[in-house]
């Protein structure tokens, strides 16, 4: 099934907002100035973007290929450069960002050989790429697999795991610094705001699978929500951080 991501738009920011714990990470292993020049690859609607540009007043810029999605962004805030781009093509110079970052966006890309060569491209020497993923293990231990255990599948054929994205980013030229996984015990009582993401959709991986795979398992997740059911689990993100290295002359 193919995803109309400017459909999706109109519903994304109901639900979805920028994680302040990401943005603190990046603001803990780097530094930014207003001279910084950053890339949020595959921004959607902005909010991560946005508050980057708010905290650090840093040369924020994000690229986004669906054009509803993107005009959102813009329309939060007109000090931000959003451009209409993708994996294949990012519209700036070479050796441009100091920092490029991309959140839950790589398992979207059709060809990471591809991204990871553009990626290179507009990075600057001695310049930071972080990619905040999901390993396989982690996409397993999401808590609402309880209710939807067939996104499971569906979502390890969309990610490329932790090794695969490692191999490729340093086949096409990068060299991998550290991985950071946020993996964490949760006690989780299921919040309204869960319920009505799931409701509108709000995560990609419910409009690829069945619809009474989807209505069986939001039927089950009202229910423990009315029951205000408390959930056990251990999930987080993994973060990959790489660096283009200098050139030996």
């Amino acid at each position: 099934m193919e995803i109309d991501y400017n459909e999706l738009a109109k519903k994304y920011d109901l639900t979805r907002k920028e994680n302040i714990d990401t943005i603190n990470r990046f603001l803990e292993n780097l530094s930014f100035s207003e001279g910084t020049n950053i890339l949020d690859f595959g921004c959607g609607t902005g909010n991560f973007t946005c508050a980057l540009k708010r905290i650090t007043n840093a040369n924020v810029h994000g690229v986004e290929p669906a054009d509803e999605m993107r005009q959102k962004a813009i329309d939060k805030n007109t000090d931000v450069i959003f451009e209409k781009g993708n994996h294949e093509k990012i519209p700036f110079m070479d050796n441009f960002f100091d920092f490029i970052y991309m959140t839950d966006v790589i398992h979207h890309i059709p060809d990471i050989n591809i991204m990871f060569k553009e990626l290179n491209r507009v990075l600057k020497q001695g310049g930071s790429l972080c990619i905040v993923t999901e390993s396989h293990k982690q996409i397993e231990s999401r808590f609402w697999t309880k209710y939807f255990p067939t996104t499971v599948e569906v979502e390890k054929k969309r990610y490329p795991d932790i090794t695969e994205i490692v191999e490729s980013a340093t086949k096409n030229g990068f060299v991998f610094s550290k991985k950071e996984i946020t993996d964490v015990n949760h006690k989780y009582e299921i919040s309204q705001n869960f319920l009505m993401l799931v409701e509108n959709k709000g995560y990609s991986m419910f409009h690829l699978i069945s619809d009474s795979d989807y209505e069986c398992g939001l039927a089950d997740l009202r229910n423990d929500y009315d029951k205000k059911v408390e959930i056990e689990y251990n999930h987080g993100e993994t973060f990959l951080w790489l660096k283009k290295p200098f050139k030996d002359w």
